[in-house]
């Protein structure tokens, strides 16, 4: 008997430390995995950068001598801007949730399996959701991420002159104002968050994109900047596809809580032609090149993401394919206008 027991303590023993290697295995492909999700979710900051490289590339080819260092040097600032109420926006949704229906269950909170781990990890909200990232830690990484954002503008503003702090403050302001509860929850002014929006991360850093790079404004760039902010604010948008559900849940009126799905894919499209339709009048009056028409391979994409062959079923699925073709859409456009610019 006490041969048989000794025998069993052995095998324990031995089994032990692959178990804890299985263990640590599971954690690091979970890890892994998040850090997946994390890149694929990430290409919305390239999308909302967009406005920056067609200031960028309208700067080159007005003046046809700009510096590629000091246009690097606005993509990151912005991008950091981008990201910060890109966290923000998700912390605020995640304390709202926390208000209304309490914290998650623990059972929900990481226990799944891998295919709802795969399902259900789509932005920063539910990774929070699921217990996979702290709210605090979220917050944290989102404060940084603002804190790099002024530092940088900052550090711009003494190079290329005190004029930039105006459109970076401005542009964070703006960009602010779709977290305020007041707004973001609102029945009746919820509109205001998404013009803000449109002017923070659309309008604001083309135009400030430009001063830096020539010290100027021109009446010509308030016109393109239309365009590429509207492109900035639909990348933004698409989102509210995915997550409408919860969005009614939390009492958050977008686009698609107050017109519903159908209305909501027409507005989309129509707002996306719009901004066709603003860059073929420019071409017409002569006021960008000829060649800025490769904008116009990026339309298919853009009908393509608020088409509406998925409304019924909306599945989840069908959000996150809605998300990642305007995001993909917005992106192309972005580099169609940088590529004959900037070459020219």
């Amino acid at each position: 008997m006490f041969s048989r027991i000794s025998s069993d303590l052995r095998k324990s023993r031995t089994g032990a430390p692959s178990t804890q290697g299985a263990c640590a295995g599971t954690i690091r492909a979970d890890f892994i995995r998040l850090m997946a999700q994390m890149a694929r979710r990430g290409r919305v900051i390239p999308a909302l950068l967009t406005p920056v490289m067609w200031g960028a590339a309208t700067a080159r080819w007005q003046v046809e001598t700009v510096s590629i260092w000091w246009a690097l040097a606005l993509l990151f600032s912005f991008g950091a801007l981008a990201l910060t109420y890109n966290c923000l926006g998700a912390y605020v949704d995640f304390t709202r949730h926390i208000q209304l229906e309490g914290q998650p269950h623990a059972a929900a909170a990481g226990q799944g399996s891998q295919r709802q781990t795969r399902t259900l990890l789509f932005d920063g909200y539910d990774w929070m959701l699921q217990g996979l990232l702290h709210a605090k830690t979220f917050l944290s990484f989102g404060l940084m991420a603002g804190t790099v954002y002024v530092l940088a503008a900052m550090w711009l503003g003494f190079f290329v002159g005190w004029p930039f702090w105006f459109f970076a403050m401005i542009s964070g302001l703006m960009c602010s104002v779709s977290l305020w509860p007041v707004v973001r929850y609102s029945r009746r002014f919820w509109w205001l968050g998404d013009l803000a929006y449109w002017l923070g991360m659309g309008v604001v850093p083309l135009l400030g994109t430009y001063f830096a790079l020539t010290g100027i404004i021109t009446r010509l760039v308030l016109w393109i900047a239309v365009a590429p902010a509207t492109f900035a604010w639909l990348a933004y948008l698409s989102h509210c596809f995915y997550s409408w559900h919860r969005d009614w849940r939390l009492r958050r009126r977008t686009l698609v809580v107050v017109f519903g799905l159908e209305r909501a894919l027409d507005i989309s499209a129509i707002c996306s032609v719009g901004g066709f339709i603003a860059l073929i009048l420019l071409m017409a009056t002569g006021a960008v090149p000829v060649g800025t028409i490769l904008v116009l391979g990026a339309l298919p994409l853009f009908l393509r993401a608020f088409a509406r062959t998925r409304i019924w079923p909306f599945s989840r699925q069908a959000g996150i394919a809605t998300v990642e073709h305007a995001i993909n859409a917005v992106i192309l456009a972005g580099l169609l206008w940088l590529v004959p610019l900037w070459l020219t």
